[in-house]
């Protein structure tokens, strides 16, 4: 009884209750982890809530069964993967410069380093493709096991491990170059090495990037506060060596760009730095110096060119004039404070060079200023550009002659295409690869300048590259950009024809006047080339080389604007049965981005113009309409509640919208049996029947890189990861691709779709006993290059829409051949990352659609690259979220293009609560949130809403359609495979944990009332 007693202190079950209570709260938190991270816990301890079971055939039935092939076996996609990734650099690389042919460099001649980067490579970006853990080829490594050069070791680890290493990267939010000083090299005695050792010094500039954050444009260290101009010390570790050279204690200097951003190149032309010879060598990946070393020597002969511009004022475009006017790319809305905007409302960024990016720009400057047009003032194109676009040496030389261009008629007799031949012989005295590049010239006319229709004087619109050419060997250039059937020819399609006229038409229009095509080597020697075609030459005009006018031909004279020809969509469906809808050619094509417009768009205005609108660049005057002063919005007090910069819209109900069936379980259909059958089949409408509403919205609700299986319709789990260049979040395997700028830069459709073929492969492999079972990518990256300071350089091709769309195509359709789905990104607008979590983007919808939209048009259709799901933006187009916008993810995507597949957002954990909503998404043609979903995220009003839930079945079909047709998660499953829940131990645990942990609390908290109860002796009267 003394111990009963003592039981019942007070103090005793007080003690009790906190730690019972406790371990209760920590096992409910547990409870609601295990809701929102199953897939991950599962993956850490390696279980599955369900297993496969086989069922029993009916009479009659025999199993069909589901067969993805590996591309290849498991212990040979690392090597393979390598393998591409050398193949990608090795004609990826860009020689910039080669003066008195310095390279390549003499068999056993000696070579030293110098720069930080020398001794600290940047492989991959921060973020998305980062994969560092495998075995990773640096500059040292590359030259001492590839060649028989003879490398300064004392040099290399100063900059490796000693004074001279690197301390770059982003301090208090400023990427910085940090690189030592002369001084140190001096006082270290690497001065004195170079003399000894003399010979070729490689000098490595290095620059990081990633996702989240732009480059800095000021506050860097940089000479101009950039980070993309080289530092004091950098310049003045070249002049030294430049200084060096010239009392012959070295012989050469050789740079080479290690940077997936455009540094800016001026520096390469000044002789007080004493440059040689420059490559652009990008992001290398694993095994990408190798090429480097072998570019080197001459074992790979250079056949890179550029896929952007390379500069010499990184300041000299339209877009990057206007950061430096309005102090940035994203600016706060002027009465941000006023109308009381949070973080992910208040900025914005104007595109307010229209279709003038890159190229666009210099090209169409420079023409107008041969020309003498009115308005284009006083124009040096050497002072901006440094390397034009499609620019790159060889180790040899090549001549074109024999062009000949056919035009391609239908059975209607409507002009189809132009196919393009050219004879490229190799002039030189080594073997090598040429790229010939297509471009055209489409009218700017008096109607063009009437309704603001604008165009750049030449277009990249196709592009070939030769096989290795033997010297004294030519060939007619066979290749075709976008049908591998027909590899004959050279076919440029005549919808590049078009153009986009928002004002007037509200269409593509086929415009009036005189259409050029030439073949080129870079953008600068194709408008040199129609300038000569028109009569111009270095002689009677401002040209700063002639050009070849045998080399172009005017292919079209319109009489007359012809508003009709382009006004409908030309998608046409992939000839299966697998197909989203049997809806014939012939969308009729209109506006549908004025709300991005501010001109178009009255819930926005410019403070800073007379009359509210926005000044966008024109041809029509350079000099009035370039952005010299700044552009300061604000939204006005007129809402229109579709295009309004708030969440949560009201759902608004289709009269026709009956709520789905749910649950319903009489059927013994499963997704298995659906693969091969058309979309809109009526059997999707059983299957889909089966699923319960919690499932259907927890399931598209919860895509955080994955998809959650799904036992009622026996779907699997699907698993997805990063990024553009490799699979990112694994300790196994090997490191990333080179980065996509220089995988662009190869210009070659076959290294395209390798891309996707290693990539892919190395997503399903196994590594180190280790399985991947990738069923997806976020890959590839498909924004634009759009100034140099874009964060996300790295994980995006290039600033041509058509160069992009081209590489997507082939890489998308070698990954989806492999049953890993293709989720290219950002859809769209995400071109800098300055504030991306809503930023507002403000343009013309001809910019939209001629460049920013055009690469996602070639990676969608299905007569292109086909891909069938896609990741969208963090940002807004205008004051929409760019997920929540049917105009862009209905009436774009799926009515012009005919998209086949499910749209998955951006990661909308951190943003949910603010702008990346389910309502809004689901009901304006989101599919999947990369989130973790709950139910009590459920509200009446999405339970409720007839509209709302058939939206989100209509999700549901779409995944369930790609699963079944395209996904190596349903390799292996039949149409007798069923999915059967299993007891996860550490979920029994779990859950176990907790009625132990509650059942005590619960007795412990009775005790403790019990104790303080002032009758307790009689209590124990009782009992004795």
């Amino acid at each position: 009884m003394k111990t009963f007693k003592r039981l019942l202190k007070k103090k005793v079950w007080e003690a009790w209750l906190v730690r019972f209570t406790s371990l209760m709260l920590i096992m409910l938190v547990l409870n609601g982890a295990v809701a929102v991270f199953n897939n991950e816990i599962s993956s850490f301890f390696g279980t599955v809530d369900y297993v496969t079971v086989e069922v029993d055939p009916a009479p009659g039935e025999t199993e069909e069964l589901i067969d993805w092939e590996m591309f290849k076996t498991a212990n040979e996609i690392e090597a393979y993967y390598r393998s591409v990734n050398e193949e990608i650099q090795a004609e990826g690389l860009v020689l910039l410069k080669n003066d008195n042919d310095t390279l390549p460099l003499s068999p056993n001649s000696n070579v030293s380093f110098a720069l930080s980067g020398a001794g600290k490579i940047f492989y991959a970006t921060h973020g998305p493709g980062v994969r560092r853990e495998g075995v990773l080829i640096d500059l040292y490594d590359a030259l001492t096991q590839e060649t028989d050069l003879n490398v300064n070791d004392e040099i290399y680890n100063f900059l490796k491990t000693g004074e001279g290493k690197t301390n770059r990267g982003i301090k208090n939010g400023v990427f910085k170059i940090d690189e030592p000083s002369w001084n140190t090299y001096r006082t270290a005695g690497i001065s004195d090495e170079y003399s000894s050792h003399g010979g070729t010094v490689i000098a490595v500039i290095t620059r990081e990037s990633g996702e989240g954050v732009d480059i800095s444009w000021k506050d860097s260290d940089g000479i101009d506060g950039s980070y993309l101009t080289l530092s004091f010390n950098e310049l003045q570790i070249l002049e030294q060596l430049a200084l060096k050279k010239r009392l012959g204690e070295i012989d050469k200097i050789v740079v080479l760009i290690n940077s997936a951003v455009t540094i800016q190149c001026d520096f390469l032309f000044n002789e007080n730095y004493g440059v040689d010879a420059a490559m652009w060598i990008g992001l290398p990946g694993a095994t990408g110096m190798n090429a480097v070393a072998k570019a080197l020597i001459g074992e790979v002969n250079p056949s890179g060119r550029l896929s952007d511009t390379f500069l010499s004022d990184n300041f000299s475009s339209p877009a990057a004039m206007y950061w430096k006017v309005n102090d940035g790319f994203s600016s706060e809305y002027s009465n941000a404070a006023a109308l009381e905007l949070n973080n992910s409302q208040m900025y914005y960024g104007v595109y307010v060079e229209g279709v003038y990016v890159g190229y666009r720009y210099y090209e169409t400057r420079y023409e107008d200023y041969v020309m003498k047009s009115a308005g284009v003032g006083e124009y040096d194109y050497y002072q901006d550009v440094a390397y034009p676009f499609g620019y790159g040496l060889s180790y040899t030389n090549f001549e074109y002659s024999d062009l000949v261009i056919t035009e391609e008629k239908n059975s209607s007799n409507q002009t189809i295409a132009f196919n393009v031949s050219v004879t490229v012989n190799n002039t030189g005295t080594v073997a090598g690869k040429e790229v010939v590049q297509v471009y055209l010239q489409k009218p700017y006319s008096d109607y063009s300048r009437m309704f603001d229709v604008e165009v750049p004087s030449v277009e990249l619109v196709g592009f070939g590259k030769t096989s290795l050419l033997a010297p004294g060997e030519s060939d007619i250039l066979s290749a075709t950009i976008t049908d591998k059937e027909n590899v004959d020819r050279m076919s440029i399609s005549f919808e590049q024809f078009r153009m986009y006229d928002a004002q007037n038409a509200g269409t593509y229009i086929l415009n009036n006047g005189d259409y050029y095509l030439t073949v080129a080597k870079d953008s600068h020697d194709a408008i040199n080339n129609i300038l000569a075609a028109k009569g111009y030459n270095t002689s009677n005009s401002d040209m700063d080389a002639d050009g070849d006018a045998t080399l172009v031909e005017k292919v079209l004279t319109q009489a007359t604007v012809d508003h009709q020809i382009f006004s409908k969509s030309s998608t046409k469906m992939v000839e299966s049965p697998n197909t989203l809808s049997d809806m014939s050619v012939g969308i009729e094509i209109v506006n549908q981005l004025d709300f991005m417009d501010p001109n178009r768009f009255s819930g926005v205005m410019n403070d800073a113009s007379d009359n509210g609108d926005v000044l966008y660049v024109s041809r029509n005057h350079w000099l009035d309409t370039l952005p010299f002063e700044p552009t300061t919005l604000s939204l006005t007090n007129l809402v229109e509640e579709k295009y309004d910069i708030t969440s949560h819209k009201t759902i608004v109900e289709d009269e026709d919208a009956n709520m789905p069936i749910f649950n319903d379980l009489n059927s013994d259909l499963t997704l298995a049996m659906m693969a091969g059958l058309p979309y809109d089949d009526p059997l999707w409408d059983v299957l889909l029947n089966k699923i319960s509403q919690d499932d259907l919205f927890l399931t598209l609700t919860n895509c955080y890189g994955f998809t959650p299986a799904l036992a009622s319709v026996a779907k699997p789990m699907t698993d997805e990861d990063d990024g553009p260049y490799g699979v990112s979040n694994t300790s196994e395997g090997f490191s990333s691709m080179s980065s996509q700028g220089i995988i662009a830069s190869t210009f070659n459709l076959e290294l395209y779709a390798k891309v996707g073929e290693a990539i892919a492969a190395d997503a399903r492999s196994q590594h180190d006993e280790t399985q991947k079972d990738l069923h997806g990518l976020y890959a590839p990256g498909l924004n634009m290059h759009r100034v140099p300071f874009g964060g996300r350089a790295a994980e995006y091709y290039s600033e041509d829409p058509i160069l992009s769309g081209v590489a997507a195509i082939y890489e998308i359709q070698a990954m989806q051949a492999q049953g890993v789905i293709a989720n290219p990104k950002h859809f769209i607008f995400n071109d800098e990352e300055s504030n991306r979590n809503g930023i507002s983007i403000w343009m013309s919808e001809q910019a939209a659609r001629e460049i920013y939209l055009l690469p996602w048009e070639y990676a969608l259709r299905p007569d292109m690259g086909n891909s069938h799901a896609l990741m969208t933006s963090f940002n807004r187009a205008g004051a929409l979220w760019t997920s929540a916008n049917d105009n862009l993810m209905i009436n774009i995507l799926h009515d012009e293009w005919q998209f086949e597949g499910y749209t998955l957002t951006d990661m909308a954990g951190s943003n949910g609560k603010l702008f990346m909503v389910y309502d809004d998404g689901f009901m304006n043609g989101t599919d999947c949130f990369l989130d973790k979903g709950v139910l009590s995220s459920f509200t009446s009003d999405m339970r409720n809403s007839p509209t709302f839930n058939s939206n989100l079945r209509e999700s549901m079909h779409k995944l369930l359609y790609v699963d079944a047709n395209y996904s190596a998660a349903m390799d292996g499953y039949s149409n007798l495979t069923r999915l059967q829940p299993v007891v996860v131990w550490w979920k029994a645990l779990i859950s176990a944990t907790t009625i132990i942990s509650t059942s005590f609390t619960v007795i412990c908290g009775v005790m403790f009332i019990l104790s303080d109860i002032d009758k307790r002796k009689h209590i124990f009267k009782i009992m004795k």
